[in-house]
């Protein structure tokens, strides 16, 4: 047990080519779980997108988003507006 430890130890420590490939190993070791975050994060942005993207086919979606962002009224409505004291 003590050899394969001091062989692991002499082989690590004394060869510059091994070190160097474990080093790459390591470093694209955590490239790739960074990746992999990223990918969850771009995949969830994606299911989100289409789901906005289906509501978007809707008209009942569209005409909520015309009511509450552009205060759009139908012909005959008449807008109320509440204003916070201080909003003024």
């Amino acid at each position: 047990m003590l050899f394969v430890v001091l062989f692991t130890f002499a082989l690590f420590f004394f060869s510059p080519r091994f070190s160097a490939k474990v080093a790459e190993y390591v470093r694209f070791s955590r490239e790739l779980e960074e990746l992999t975050r990223q990918e969850a994060a771009l995949q969830a942005e994606i299911a989100r997108l289409t789901k906005e993207r289906r509501y978007l086919e809707e008209d009942w979606y569209i005409e909520e988003l015309a009511r509450e962002k552009l205060k759009l009224v139908k012909p005959g409505e008449i807008l109320v507006q509440v204003v916070k004291p201080g909003e003024e």
